[in-house]
Order: structure tokens, then sequence, then C-alpha cells
């Protein structure tokens, strides 16, 4: 079993001093500066449609060969 220490008072210290700084940055500039607007979307679950573009679907069966026919003797001679 493996037992895990709390973090101490300096390392409790240190984070608050941290949080407290990148807070104050964070204050300083947009919050398009900090995560793109894609990103926000994204950790909220919202999703956008993509515009619709005319002819947007590629078919992509065009200039394919049909298929070889194998038989299953080559496989299972018996």
């Amino acid at each position: 079993m493996i037992c895990l220490l709390g973090p101490s008072y300096r390392e409790m210290h240190l984070a608050e001093q941290v949080a407290n700084n990148l807070k104050e940055l964070a204050q300083q500039v947009t919050p398009g500066d900090i995560v793109s607007m894609y990103g926000i979307r994204k950790a909220m679950g919202i999703s956008i449609p993509s515009p619709v573009i005319d002819n947007s679907f590629i078919d992509l069966t065009e200039d394919l060969e049909e298929p070889k026919k194998i038989s299953t003797t080559e496989f299972f001679p018996y």
C-alpha cells in the first residue's frame, strides 16, 4: 500500500502564490489571448456546425476498380 502525504505548508504557500500571479496576469489580457474560442466551446461541449458549402461532398468511389473476386478454393483447397 502506498501512503501519500499531503502537501506541506511551503508547497501550499507556493501554489497559492502561483495561482495569484496567474490570476493577475489573466486580468491584464482578453480571454482570447489566453485560449481560443474553439477551446472554450470544446471544453463546454458546444459544437458549431460547419458552414454549408455547395458541392462539399466528394465521391470517393469514383475511378475505383471493381474488387477482384477470389475463389475460396485458393485458401481452402479441400
